[in-house]
């Protein structure tokens, strides 16, 4: 059984290896692009999940709604650890996914997928972020070229 005290302290490696034993837990986002080694640093962990209930014995889970298209259906979370925050995309489906280095990650084509619909269908209504995101979605597809 994993005790709140201990993972309250824990770094953002030890969080991440905690987190993916849990089955429901795909990570997204900058996490599943640092896994795979395409950022060299982590700001938070970015998951996604279908049933909150799989992180109860990691912490207090704040939850709220954010249209801001980062995810599709808006229903959000966080958990606040001492050294990382926990960034929780709340969906009925999960994102496509592979297993890379024992760690389950958003693939690279449906995160280049979510951000293109999102630019497609003009659901963005703030400059920062349509400009956010249309950085990382150059920036995904010229990596991808380059692993071609």
């Amino acid at each position: 059984m994993l005790d709140r005290n201990d993972i309250f302290y824990f770094d953002k490696l030890k969080v991440i290896e905690v987190l993916s034993l849990k089955d429901d837990i795909i990570f997204v986002g900058g996490t599943s692009e640092y896994l795979q080694g395409l950022k060299n640093n982590l700001n938070d962990i970015d998951i996604t999940i279908t049933d909150i209930n799989c992180l109860k014995d990691i912490g207090y889970i704040h939850r709220f709604y954010q249209n801001i298209c980062y995810n599709l259906s808006g229903n959000r979370g966080v958990i606040k650890l001492k050294n990382v925050l926990i960034d929780i995309f709340i969906e009925d489906k999960k994102p496509d996914y592979i297993i890379y280095n024992n760690f389950k990650c958003e693939t690279i084509d449906s995160m280049i997928n979510l951000r293109q619909n999102t630019l497609d269908f003009n659901l963005i209504n703030n400059e920062k972020i349509e400009f956010k995101i249309k950085y990382n979605l150059n920036r995904l597809k010229k990596w991808k070229q380059l692993q071609s």
